[in-house]
């Protein structure tokens, strides 16, 4: 019994004087999802790719339920343990996705339930459309299913929404739910900030090939993501008044005028500040136009963290090396 589903050691992978992947290290506990998040080129899809045994470290060492897929043997073991998404699947474009999906039950020996695996998916009305007339998002789809279809315990999902419209990305995002439910392990790259943070236990953020911070979501906007922010605007309101008149206001947090409104950066639970400044309001009679509350997350974790954004991204088509 292995304490780890996955074990990534001292992971290197150099294209010439290139490193995508440098130095890097880390442990998924079974049953995790567990998230590598950066930009493009940051190495996390280098680093899945090793994981499955598609690509050959240069250095270091990747164990899959204890097994090594860069020797043959265990690869061979490995293929049905294991259900992998990649960013691009290459089908046979003339191909039936009713046909697709009874190869596959066939080739994994099992039997077919075509029409259930494709509603999962959203694909039950697509099963007698050829696999090249499926827009981008239909076609991801398709590769989740082939990724589910023999119910293994360890998935690996590369950038799994990228090209997916909000309906293709509610379908994943239920399908990891219920993974998780079932004690399932989940490895996924992505740049989508909102999906790291939605349906991550942990995440790795990524940078130049080397996991720069690690922990929870919750740990890491905790730690990184800076203070809550109370935007406040009022009629007669001036924040250098409302101190002098409330000293009870001053240790709430840091006021600063933001054109014609007042922001107030909380260090903290902000629910407490909130209920002040409304206190302070309505023993004057000061009339609120504005009150707004802003919660650090995720994305002000990794810009801290990184001094880069995720925000103009674009995926790629997984060719680089350093993807």
């Amino acid at each position: 019994m292995n304490d780890s589903a996955i074990s990534v050691r001292r992971l290197v992978k150099a294209y010439g004087d290139l490193r995508a992947v440098d130095d890097i290290s880390f442990e998924v506990a079974p049953g995790t999802i567990f998230g590598l998040l950066g930009r493009n080129g940051a190495g996390k899809t280098t680093t899945l790719e090793t994981c499955i045994g598609l690509t050959k470290p240069t250095s270091g060492s990747v164990r899959v339920d204890g097994l090594d897929p860069t020797r043959r043997p265990d690869f061979e073991q490995l293929r049905r343990r294991v259900g992998v998404q990649l960013q691009a699947t290459s089908l046979p474009e003339k191909a039936l996705v009713r046909e697709i999906l009874s190869i596959f039950f066939e080739y994994y020996g099992l039997a077919p339930h075509v029409a259930e695996l494709a509603a999962r998916v959203g694909l039950e009305e697509k099963l007698d459309r050829f696999v090249g007339k499926l827009s981008g998002g239909e076609q991801q789809r398709l590769a989740l299913a082939l990724a589910l279809l023999h119910d293994p315990a360890i998935l690996f999902l590369d950038e799994p929404t990228a090209g997916m419209d909000a309906f293709g990305r509610r379908i994943l995002w239920g399908e990891i739910d219920r993974l998780r439910e079932a004690g399932k392990t989940v490895v996924l790259t992505t740049h989508y900030i909102e999906e790291a943070e939605r349906l991550c236990d942990e995440v790795c953020i990524v940078q130049a090939g080397r996991i720069v911070a690690r922990d929870t979501p919750a740990a890491l906007v905790a730690a990184y993501g800076g203070a809550a922010t109370i935007a406040f605007s009022a009629r007669g309101f001036t924040a250098d008044e409302a101190l002098a008149a409330d000293p009870t206001l001053a240790p709430l947090g840091r006021w600063a005028k933001v054109s014609e409104h007042w922001s107030l950066a909380v260090a903290g639970e902000p629910g407490a500040a909130l209920g002040a400044i409304v206190a302070y309001a309505n023993a004057r009679g000061v009339s609120i136009d504005k009150l707004d509350l802003r919660r650090p997350d995720l994305e002000d974790a990794f810009i801290a963290i990184t001094g880069e954004s995720l925000a103009d991204e674009t995926v790629g088509d997984g060719s680089g090396a350093a993807a």
